[in-house]
C-alpha cells in the first residue's frame, strides 16, 4: 500500500493564495459586505468568526501538550475512556467532595459563568481542606467537579477544556503539584435544553451533548432519560439513555481517540476565550447571577435567533400532548413555548380542535409560497392549526373561504409590490369580522397599513413568543 504514496503530487501550476485573497473572494460573493459582518455571538456571548487560520488564532499555553500532560487542556487522562453512570449521580470515592457547577447551566447561566463558579467553589474547598490539616495535594486529590453537558456543541466541548486549564493553574499556584492539578469531571446531560414538546427529540439533544462532553474529556457521564423532565422515566426511556452511551463507546468508538478536537484553530481559540473570560469573572469573587443570561437566552429563543427543533421552529402540528405524571418545570428554556402549546391544547379540548388561522394566499405559488411557509412555521410553534390553501385570484374568494373555515384570524400572504391594492381589497371584504395579519414588513407602508386595519405583522424580525402570547390572549385562547 505504501507504494501508492511514493510519488509526490505536483501542485506547482497552482498559485498560492493569501488570506487577503480568500477574504476578497468571500466578500465578492457577499456583494461587498465585509466578511467581519459574518461574525456572530453564541448564546453565551462568545464570538464566532466565519474563518480561522493558522496566523489568526491564539491558543492557551500548553495546548500543544499531549492528553494527560499538564496543564491538561487535552484531558486529565491519557485514555479517552469514560465511566458510564446510569443512576444520575456518580459515586464519590470515600472522603471526596463534589464541586457542583452544573446548576449554573440549569439556571440559565453561560459556559463562562459555569467555569468561573467551578473554580471559585473548588478553591474554597481546597482552602477548607488545608484549614482542616490536609496538604494542598491531599485536598486537591479529594475534589470532583460536576458540569452540565448541554448548549451549543463546540461551546460545551471547549468549556471542559478551559475548566481543566484554569484549575491546573489554580492548584499549582496554591502550592500543589502538577500531578494533583488534574480536574476530574463528571458531566450530566442538561435539563435546561430539554422540552416536553416533541419529546423524543430530547434523545437527539442528549446524544449531541454526550458527544460534546466525551470529546471535551469528561471522566464520567450520565445521560438522562428523554422524558425525565415531565414524567417518571420508564424502563424504555432508561434503556435508551444507557444505550446512547453504549453506542457512542462500542459502535462509534468515541473512546478510541483522546481530544479529537484538539489542534482545531476554532476549538483552541474558543477554549482560550472561555478561559480568559471565566478567569476575569473568577477574580471578581462575586456570587454568580444567572438571571440576565437566562433572560437573554429566553429572548433569543422567543425571537427565533436561537432554534429549538419542535419548540420554536419545526413544530409538529399533529403532536398529541403527553400527560405529565409529575410537575413540569417551566423555568427550562422551552418553558414559554410549552405554555403556549398547553394553552392551544386546552382550547382544543373545549372547542373540538386547535385554534385556526387562515392564510390568504394571493396569486400564483411563487407569489405567496415563501411567506406562507414562514408564517405557517411561525404560528404552529404556538399551537395554531394553520389552514394553507392554494392561491386565490380575488380578495372576495379568499375572504369568503376564510370566513367559512372557522378561523379566528387570517394572514395576507403575497409580495410587497401587490400589498397596497390587496390590503384595501381584503380589509374591505373582511369588514372587521376577524383580525388580518400581514406576512412581511414593508417598512414604507407599515403605518398606512396599520391605519387601514392590519392588526399585526409576521416577519423575520418579529418576536415570535411575544406575538403568540399577545394574540392568544386577544383571541381568547389564553386566559
Amino acid at each position: 500500500m505504501s507504494e501508492l504514496f511514493t510519488e509526490k503530487l505536483d501542485v506547482s501550476e497552482f498559485e498560492g493564495a493569501t488570506i487577503a485573497q480568500w477574504r476578497a473572494a468571500a466578500e465578492a460573493t457577499l456583494k461587498g459586505k465585509p466578511l467581519d459582518k459574518l461574525s456572530t455571538r453564541t448564546s453565551d456571548g462568545l464570538t464566532i468568526d466565519p474563518i480561522y487560520q493558522r496566523d489568526h488564532f491564539r491558543a492557551l499555553a500548553g495546548s500543544e501538550n499531549d492528553p494527560g500532560v499538564f496543564p491538561y487542556i487535552r484531558g486529565a487522562k491519557e485514555s479517552a475512556a469514560w465511566e458510564i453512570v446510569t443512576d444520575g449521580v456518580t459515586p464519590l470515592p470515600r472522603g471526596c467532595v463534589e464541586v457542583d457547577a452544573h446548576q449554573i447551566h440549569e439556571d440559565g447561566g453561560t459556559a463562562v459563568q459555569e467555569v468561573a463558579h467551578a473554580w471559585a467553589e473548588g478553591l474554597k474547598e481546597l482552602r477548607r481542606g488545608v484549614t482542616e490539616g490536609k496538604s494542598v495535594d491531599e485536598a486537591a486529590r479529594c475534589l470532583r467537579f460536576t458540569f452540565a453537558a448541554g448548549g451549543e456543541f463546540f461551546v460545551a466541548l471547549a468549556k471542559l477544556r478551559a475548566a481543566r486549564y484554569g484549575w491546573a493553574r489554580i492548584v499549582t499556584a496554591s502550592g500543589g503539584s502538577p500531578e494533583v492539578a488534574r480536574m476530574i469531571i463528571h458531566a450530566r446531560v442538561s435539563h435546561w435544553q430539554q422540552s416536553s414538546l416533541d419529546p423524543h427529540t430530547n434523545m437527539l439533544r442528549s446524544t449531541v451533548s454526550a458527544c460534546a462532553a466525551i470529546f471535551g474529556g469528561c471522566n464520567s457521564l450520565v445521560v438522562s432519560p428523554f422524558d425525565e423532565v415531565f414524567r417518571e422515566p420508564d424502563a424504555f426511556s432508561r434503556r435508551l439513555a444507557l444505550n446512547t452511551q453504549l453506542i457512542l463507546r462500542d459502535e462509534c468508538h468515541a473512546a478510541a481517540v483522546c481530544d479529537p478536537a484538539g489542534g482545531s484553530w476554532f476549538v483552541e481559540n474558543l477554549t482560550r476565550e472561555i478561559a480568559e473570560l471565566a478567569w476575569a469573572d473568577f477574580q471578581k469573587s462575586e456570587v454568580v447571577d444567572t438571571a440576565a443570561s437566562a433572560k437573554a437566552q429566553r429572548s433569543s429563543l422567543s425571537n427565533r435567533r436561537r432554534v429549538m427543533v419542535g419548540v420554536n421552529q419545526y413544530a409538529n402540528p399533529l403532536e398529541k400532548p403527553l400527560a405529565p405524571t409529575k410537575s413540569t418545570a417551566t423555568t427550562r428554556l422551552a418553558g414559554h413555548f410549552e405554555n403556549l402549546r398547553h394553552n392551544a391544547w386546552t382550547y382544543a379540548e373545549k372547542h373540538g380542535g386547535l385554534p385556526k388561522v387562515f392564510l390568504l394566499t394571493m396569486g400564483p405559488l411563487k407569489q405567496h409560497k415563501a411567506r406562507a411557509d414562514f408564517v405557517r412555521g411561525f404560528l404552529e410553534s404556538g399551537g395554531f392549526d394553520v389552514l394553507y390553501p392554494t392561491g386565490f385570484e380575488t380578495a372576495s374568494n379568499a375572504v369568503r373561504a376564510a370566513r367559512e373555515s372557522g378561523a379566528l384570524a387570517a394572514v395576507l400572504c403575497s409580495t410587497d409590490e401587490t400589498y397596497p391594492d390587496l390590503v384595501s381589497a381584503v380589509l374591505a371584504e373582511m369588514a372587521g369580522t376577524m383580525p388580518v395579519f400581514l406576512a412581511g414588513y414593508p417598512s414604507g407602508d407599515v403605518e398606512s397599513f396599520k391605519s387601514a386595519g392590519i392588526a399585526d405583522f409576521i416577519h423575520l424580525k418579529a418576536d415570535c413568543g411575544a406575538f403568540l402570547t399577545a394574540w392568544q390572549k386577544t383571541l381568547g385562547i389564553a386566559l
